[in-house]
């Protein structure tokens, strides 16, 4: 059964730290300060010019795009730069920083852990009513392969849903068919397709639209994409990895 993989990333602090963030509390720790990605991202090209490879961690190829490269702020410290940023994990705060683009133009974006560990929590609850009950709490369908939770089965108040990093909506989350968890940004990728002038073609992934302009990443997201009236729909390519 597939897990969640964001515990391939935090799990083993949470359980070690007892507190999920030391000083996650800050202000200073919860802003995506631009100064800080400038920083991390002169860091990473400057590497990248002097190594030829990336400063990243690395991660298994099944891991999902938007979090498969995670920067190693500890390979640019203290050559490329003299601390991680504040509001980095590993500098106190909530954000880890990674790359999108990594093949053609490598960018330095962010992803918010609290999120993951809204995500986690939920995770728990799923796996636990599997294992009692031998089957997944699907209640509807909203894809060919994506499902979503009956919130009442796992002993929550209402469907389960995680602020947008990009605007005041709140998104769903919904889970595959072998119970892995993934946030819904199809209200933002409506809102983005009105508002852009780009000519995108169907199979295309449009997850870029959402991160262009903005310090954060569709994280736990699969591929989108627009059908042939520029609509916006789940990838074949993400039907076919809820498959596998």
């Amino acid at each position: 059964m597939k897990k969640l993989f964001v515990a391939l990333l935090i799990v083993p602090v949470l359980l070690l730290s007892g507190c999920m963030f030391p000083d996650s509390e800050k202000p200073s720790n919860r802003v995506p300060y631009p100064e800080q990605l400038r920083t991390v991202q002169d860091a990473v090209d400057a590497f990248k010019k002097d190594s030829g490879v990336l400063p990243i961690k690395t991660k298994d190829a099944a891991t999902p795009l938007m979090e498969r490269y995670p920067v190693d702020l500890g390979r640019l410290i203290p050559r490329y730069m003299s601390d991680p940023p504040s509001n980095s994990f590993e500098g106190g705060g909530t954000f880890i920083y990674l790359l999108v683009d990594v093949e053609t133009k490598p960018t330095v974006k962010l992803m918010d852990l609290l999120v993951a560990e809204e995500l986690q929590k939920l995770q728990v609850r799923i796996d636990s009513y599997r294992k009692k009950h031998e089957k997944y709490p699907f209640k509807g369908s909203i894809g060919k392969n994506q499902f979503t939770l009956d919130h009442e089965k796992l002993f929550l108040k209402k469907k389960p849903q995680v602020a947008s990093p990009y605007s005041d909506e709140m998104l769903d989350v919904y889970v595959d068919g072998q119970g892995q968890l993934f946030i819904n940004y199809m209200p933002e990728f409506e809102k983005a397709l009105k508002n852009t002038d780009e000519k995108l073609k169907p199979g295309e992934d449009i997850r870029y639209l959402l991160y262009k302009d903005e310090p954060f990443v569709p994280a736990y997201s699969q591929a989108y994409t627009i059908d042939e009236k520029g609509e916006p729909m789940f990838s074949e390519e993400s039907k076919e990895q809820s498959e596998n």
